[in-house]
């Protein structure tokens, strides 16, 4: 795995011979997708705590087919 922090990004490279999860790995990637945003943001905790539960009933409602027959 190679870590390397340019002016503008975090480059983190893993050998193709490892297995990984890709599920988890995109779970991992939004979580810090969310973590960059937020950061930026003026939003209170409540108020991105509120958009977060909406964001995840979406998904549920979009993905819950898949879990429930």
């Amino acid at each position: 795995m190679q870590i390397q922090r340019t002016q503008d990004e975090l480059v983190v490279r893993f050998s193709n011979a490892i297995n990984i999860n890709i599920d988890y790995l995109q779970k991992f990637l939004d979580y810090i997708r969310f973590m960059e945003i937020s950061s930026k943001s003026q939003a209170t905790e409540e108020q991105i705590l509120e958009l977060a539960n909406d964001i995840n009933k979406s998904w549920w409602q979009t993905n819950k087919s898949k879990y429930i027959q």
